[in-house]
């Protein structure tokens, strides 16, 4: 059904997480990739640029839809936010790949064939029925069935996460000089950090709980410093 509903006033709390926390999330995120991007427009530059910059239009998107109260539009829009921010797992995913293998293994095709792979398991997400919702009985916040969350969860963690972390970690292994060891560490605690960011937003609109939504804002503004380390660690040698 088509819910239409004129402005309302938007709770404190919500406006700060929307606008303020969220609006520096985002920033941050596109300037990241603006600034890999402007070093080299290479491969790898662009598998990084685009976990930055996939989580960047993400949170925009986020904004945009935070303002509007029309039931249809609304629920696409969030759709459309969390599919980027899982699909930002696959960018991370193809670039430690493209690391630990080579060009040749990784191919252009390969890349884009796990891409649409990966994207199709996402949209699989639209079969659950009442999956989420996102309407005035919500009072415009995202709420999830547990069954989304949990389709969600096999897919991104099994399929992006537990193979992005083994190969980070396998590829740690491999290093002998101590400096590349200490800057792929802190690349591994980044993409961790995006991980945690992933997760707690995830049970944050499963749980639907006022206050947990603030605890994740304000954690997921703390964790900038080291979703920073993503960059820090290899994003500079690029």
């Amino acid at each position: 059904m088509l819910l239409v509903q004129f402005a309302q006033p938007m709770p404190l709390t919500r406006f700060i997480q929307v606008y303020i926390v969220q609006g520096l999330y985002g920033l941050f995120y596109i300037y990241m990739a603006i600034l890999i991007l402007n070093k080299d427009r290479k491969r790898m530059n662009q598998l990084l640029s685009g976990f930055y910059l996939s989580v960047g239009i993400g949170v925009i998107i986020n904004i945009i839809y935070a303002g509007i109260y029309i039931e249809l539009i609304v629920e696409v829009l969030h759709f459309m936010t969390y599919f980027l921010f899982c699909f930002a797992l696959c960018f991370l995913l193809l670039f430690i790949l493209l690391l630990s293998k080579s060009e040749d293994i990784i191919t252009t095709t390969r890349q884009i064939a796990i891409m649409v792979i990966f994207a199709i398991l996402l949209l699989f997400l639209l079969l659950i029925p009442n999956g989420f919702n996102v309407n005035s009985s919500t009072e415009w916040v995202p709420v999830w069935n547990p069954l989304f969350l949990l389709h969600a969860a096999i897919i991104c963690v099994c399929v992006a996460i537990i193979p992005s972390l083994y190969f980070a970690r396998a590829l740690l292994k491999k290093f002998e000089n101590e400096d590349l060891k200490k800057k792929w560490k802190y690349f591994i605690l980044g993409i961790s950090s995006y991980f945690f960011v992933w997760t707690i937003t995830s049970f944050s609109n499963t749980l639907n709980i006022a206050s947990f939504r603030m605890i994740t804002a304000i954690l997921t503004v703390c964790t900038i410093p080291s979703v920073y380390l993503i960059y820090y660690g290899v994003g500079k040698q690029l």
